[in-house]
């Protein structure tokens, strides 16, 4: 019996029944991935060598060599300029007069190689050429490196360039960093030269991450007094966007009426006496008084890194003046350890990139040096130090979440890889307990989830391996040891910031819960003086937090630290030196 003529095409997909009267119908079709790529490589070869090329597209000086149907099969813009009725469709040359020709053959080259390097030197002219030829990947490729290189310096340029060439998701991000770092932004020249619409815009939204109304008001004077004799007219515009019944009565009293822009403006008078009214009635009338105004701001998120308010240890804390917990000099997060004399700040986030660099502060003579960098680059790292040796343990390098670990050794001033961990964690919490190093939760950027998860590490094997979980996912909780016994304090799961606390018994591998912190808390510092566990700053998910509270084991209590920061930190490294200063 003869069979069935066998298809000869190829496809993913499960074979057929020989019997099958439909066979070929249902025939397997397998896809040669590269046949598509070495076309094009050959058509770019004869590009290069100007074989079968139909047409010169001209910019500027500069002639580019090409064939139409590869054009055409690539841009809309030439789709619709060789296949339609325009003068264009059979014209040899083409002159095209909105793009340099620098530019135009970088985006041709990308028509054939599928390659483009988008740079902060040419990503201004890139992409709205590559709006006008309708190359939209290489369009989206320059808006996902300016999302990348956000900062509060940029921002506002940023959206700027996003609305004026439709950039809606760009626009939207960039927007969304300025309200999230508001009192960062108001500091750069870019919020200075806005036009008076745009400011505006920026200070009635509800969602500016504030410590409080203080921040919008000053951003205001600043912004008038920078061009005073053309904008002084503006407050009024202005202050009907600040919500003054939400400052203190002091305030309004010491600051706002004795701000001369706001004595000149009697409508802003206005707006000062509505504040004072507000402020004088009985607290559960006050919800009675509904405008803008006394709306509270609902900022969505804070962003993942906050800066530090100063570049050189600006405050301490001295418990019996012989422990002092301090900062950093880095401008934004790392891990921060004690090690040898000298306090270690590692890795962390300088505003565009995630760095591998390391910093060592010597507090006898007030010293930072910098020392070996680390092999990867991490932020929200996991910092401690086990058997003379400083760990960096996981954390995120701009991409991902990392399951890697390294090992620094001060002696050989050497960094090296040791046995990575079984789950990536940023935002992870480690501590060393009876020769061990744990990882506590933290976020797996994989899964896009908190993890309860904890693994140990011991340095005689080189192995990770699980212990018991926690009874709560924490990613950004505060991890301290205390009597030989590890605890996870705060943190958070999704939106959910927590302020429960469980420690862990190594002996037993076991978790429980203890008392609550006074506070909700995540990306917090911990650390344990004289028999306390010292919890320092964080955020609640709302604003950043000044306030400092310690855990006694003894009466299973949390007490609140009567004084406060001076500013509120989250992503705050702090460690304690066993000197004073």
């Amino acid at each position: 019996m003869l069979l069935p003529p066998v298809c000869t095409k190829l496809c993913h997909q499960k074979p057929v029944d020989l019997k099958d009267d439909n066979t070929e119908k249902h025939c397997p079709v397998t896809v040669n991935p590269w046949h598509m790529k070495k076309a094009f490589k050959v058509m770019n070869e004869l590009r290069s060598q100007n074989l079968l090329c139909d047409v010169t597209i001209v910019a500027e000086d500069m002639e580019i060599a090409a064939h139409r149907v590869v054009l055409a099969a690539c841009s809309p813009y030439f789709h619709a300029m060789f296949t339609g009725e325009m003068s264009e469709s059979r014209a040899k040359r083409v002159r095209i007069k909105e793009v340099d020709g620098w530019t135009l053959r970088m985006l041709i080259d990308y028509v054939y190689t599928a390659e483009i390097q988008v740079t902060e030197e040419n990503v201004q002219v890139l992409l709205p050429a590559a709006g006008l030829l309708q190359l939209q990947d290489v369009k989206r490729t320059c808006c996902e490196f300016l999302e990348s290189q956000l900062h509060p310096i940029n921002c506002l340029g940023i959206r700027a360039f996003a609305d004026m060439h439709a950039c809606t998701d760009l626009l939207n991000k960039a927007n969304t960093y300025a309200e999230q770092h508001f009192s960062d932004v108001i500091l750069s020249e870019e919020f200075l030269n806005l036009g008076v619409e745009q400011v505006c815009s920026l200070i009635s939204s509800d969602k500016l991450t504030i410590a409080s109304e203080e921040k919008v008001f000053e951003a205001v004077i600043a912004w008038v007094n920078h061009d005073k004799d053309v904008r002084q007219e503006l407050m009024a515009r202005l202050m009907e966007h600040v919500r003054l019944p939400l400052l203190s009565r002091e305030y309004l009293v010491q600051r706002v009426e004795e701000e001369t822009l706001v004595k000149n403006s009697s409508a802003c008078k206005d707006y000062l006496i509505e504040a004072m009214k507000y402020h004088l009635l009985p607290t559960e009338q006050r919800a009675l008084m509904k405008s803008t105004r006394t709306r509270l701001r609902t900022p969505v998120s804070l962003p993942k890194v906050r800066p530090l308010t100063s570049n050189l240890l600006p405050s301490s804390y001295s418990h019996k003046r012989k422990s002092v917990v301090r900062e950093s000099k880095l401008l934004f997060f790392q891990g921060m350890v004690y090690m040898g004399g000298l306090v270690f700040a590692v890795g962390g986030f300088n505003g565009s990139l995630r760095v591998r660099t390391v910093d060592s502060y010597d507090p006898v003579k007030d010293q930072w040096t910098s020392v070996a960098n680390m092999q990867d680059r991490r932020s929200t790292l996991g910092a401690a130090v086990l058997n003379g040796l400083l760990y960096a343990v996981g954390g995120f390098d701009g991409s991902t979440g990392l399951s890697s670990v390294e090992a620094y050794n001060m002696k050989t001033n050497e960094w090296y890889h040791v046995a990575p961990m079984n789950t990536r964690r940023s935002s992870v919490g480690v501590g060393v307990v009876g020769g061990m190093l744990y990882a506590v939760g933290g976020y797996d950027g994989a899964s896009r989830q908190c993890l309860s998860t904890v693994e140990c590490y011991n340095s005689s094997t080189n192995e990770w391996t699980y212990v018991a979980e926690m009874s709560t996912r924490r990613s950004g909780a505060g991890v301290g040891v205390l009597n030989n016994l590890l605890y996870a304090v705060g943190g958070h799961d999704g939106p959910l910031v927590r302020k429960s606390v469980e420690v862990y018994d190594p002996a037993t591998n076991t978790w429980r819960q203890v008392a609550d912190m006074n506070m909700c808390r995540r990306n917090a510092g911990v650390c344990a003086v004289y028999g306390l566990l010292y919890v320092v700053g964080g955020d609640d998910g709302s604003c950043n937090l000044s306030t400092v509270e310690y855990y006694n084991p003894t009466t299973d209590k949390w007490t609140v630290v009567s004084s406060c920061m001076s500013t509120g930190r989250s992503y705050a490294g702090v460690t304690v030196i066993d000197k004073p200063l």
